[in-house]
């Protein structure tokens, strides 16, 4: 595996805590707590980590409530640097921690989203440039979630987020594009793992894997949707060279997240079809 290889041996170290030997891994973001409140329908955290750890994913994704909850000491984490709410300029991502905190914290790595094309674009490169100096200094390893998602005027007259999923359907190669934009600019400021968007097809996605020049990308889960559309989408995505998925609302927001976890599981480690992994999941005890 290229990460293997750093000349960073507290890269190196830490990114196998979270790739092991297969370069490629599960992530369970749970920072929607922070950005959606109640509307992520956690209604119990301690009873959905029990649950999520004991589905054994590669790492947890928070921010530092969160993390001081994680008892199990042997589940790696990242921390989540910069945040936002769903009440206020959403597509503004803040910096709201450190490299340092994250060290004291036991993380093994963190995270620092951008929004590509939003009207606070620089300010979220700054942070970025500069929080990934300090993960090469410190030895920790730096997700970049970006993702193309700015601002536009619904029907009301009110600013929601831009996702592009109009241009995602009508254009899958002019999406591909934009995505494969989001993720040359992860790669060239420093990127060690990149969490973006799946673009809705194997072949489009050969193009975002390939903009990242070897970093390992990972896909995010977008909104919850039904299992068997989870399963393709991520299908899609391996076969593409995706090296796993960060999958944080179909995950934890079903009352069978160890299931899923567990399904998930075989198709990234062990190459199991949507077909036969949808029955391996219908197949669990509840």
């Amino acid at each position: 595996m290229e990460y293997l290889q750093f000349d960073n041996l507290g890269k190196r170290k830490r990114l196998y805590r979270i790739f092991g030997e297969t370069g490629k891994c599960l992530v369970v973001p749970l920072d929607d707590n922070l950005i959606s409140g109640v509307k992520t329908e956690i209604d119990d955290l301690g009873e959905k980590l029990d649950q999520i750890l004991n589905a054994r994913p590669n790492a947890i994704l928070s921010y530092q409530g969160t993390l001081k909850s994680i008892s199990d000491y042997s589940m790696p984490t990242i921390l989540n640097l910069t945040s936002s709410t769903i009440n206020s300029q959403h597509t503004n991502k803040v910096l709201t921690s450190s490299v340092k905190n994250a060290i004291k914290l036991g993380a093994d790595a963190i995270a620092v989203h951008v929004n590509l094309s939003s009207k606070y674009e620089s300010s979220m490169l700054q942070i970025l440039g500069r929080i990934s100096e300090e993960s090469d200094c410190f030895g920790i390893p730096l997700m970049v979630i970006i993702y193309p998602r700015g601002e536009v005027a619904n029907s009301n007259g009110e600013i929601i987020d831009q996702n592009y999923s109009e241009l995602k359907e009508k254009n899958v190669d002019e999406y591909a594009d934009l995505v494969s934009h989001c993720v040359k600019v992860a790669f060239e400021l420093g990127a060690d793992i990149i969490k973006t968007q799946y673009t809705g097809t194997s072949s489009s996605f050969k193009k975002v894997v390939q903009a990242a020049a070897g970093k390992p990308v990972l896909i995010a889960g977008g909104d919850k949707i039904e299992v068997s559309y989870l399963f393709k989408m991520v299908e899609g995505a391996m076969i593409a060279g995706a090296a796993g998925v960060s999958i944080g609302r179909n995950v934890f927001g079903r009352n069978d997240s160890d299931k899923i976890i567990l399904s998930l599981k075989k198709m990234i480690f062990e190459n199991m079809t949507y077909e036969k992994t949808l029955a391996y999941y219908n197949s669990l005890e509840p």
